[in-house]
């Protein structure tokens, strides 16, 4: 192990692993249990399991590596499917921000994920929410993947429930977004329309530049409420078959 190092260990999980960089000093910069990025000893890092190195065909050098993982010391914004451990010590490498065992749990659960005898990938499938970062979405994601890999039935009951809510919570925070966008590019509308009535075609334009962000932040937002809509749909059917299933 060396300064700059990308180390991981086995957190007894199954596939789950823990990342963090090698400060060369005995100490590793990681993500403390999804709270915050500190910087520690190895032995409170590793937590008593092997450390080991992950290695790259190529990445930075150690020095920007180091820099890179100071520089977001203190964070608190850990997302399980967007911002987790390996994203930080991927990124702290290469720049690049992405997790392998992230992608490898979707991939599966797209491929063949099951929950009582229902798949889950239709569920995982809502691109203009995942494009989004919706914090609320990557918490319903979650929910789902504990679901699924649950193996009592009334427990993944409790966590699709949980997921339902997330998404409720999603949906009431998107709603007057989309509210107060579509008002905005109205009066934009209605000013453009006023202008070319009175001939002001400068302020027309002005007017229809002003309009059209909104208009495509107004097609984002109703993409996301459609998506919401057709999950909770899809998530009740799910939240039915599993009752069925478990004789509930």
């Amino acid at each position: 192990m060396a300064k700059g190092d990308h180390l991981y260990v086995d957190r007894g999980l199954g596939s789950f692993t823990h990342h963090g960089i090698d400060c060369g000093d005995g100490t590793v910069i990681h993500y403390k249990d999804g709270d915050s990025i500190i910087r520690s000893t190895q032995e409170f890092f590793s937590g008593g399991q092997p450390i080991q190195v992950r290695y790259y065909a190529q990445s930075d050098p150690p020095d920007v590596v180091i820099k890179r993982a100071f520089s977001r010391l203190g964070e608190r914004d850990y997302h399980l499917i967007f911002n987790n451990c390996e994203h930080f010590a991927t990124w702290c490498k290469t720049g690049a921000h992405q997790s392998s065992q992230v992608n490898q749990a979707v991939a599966a659960s797209v491929a063949g994920g099951v929950i009582g005898g229902m798949a889950i990938n239709p569920l995982l499938a809502a691109p203009a929410l995942a494009a989004a970062g919706i914090y609320g979405f990557s918490q319903f994601q979650q929910q789902l993947l504990q679901a699924e890999r649950t193996g009592d039935p009334l427990q993944a009951q409790a966590y699709l429930q949980q997921a339902f809510g997330e998404l409720e919570q999603v949906k009431r925070s998107l709603e007057p977004q989309l509210d107060r966008v579509l008002r905005e590019a109205y009066k934009w509308h209605c000013t453009a329309q006023l202008a070319i009535k009175r001939e002001q075609e400068d302020l027309a334009k002005a007017a229809l530049l002003k309009k059209y962000p909104l208009k495509q932040e107004a097609l984002k937002l109703q993409a996301q409420l459609d998506e919401i809509n057709a999950l909770e749909s899809q998530l009740q059917r799910l939240r039915q078959q599993l009752a069925v299933n478990s004789g509930n």
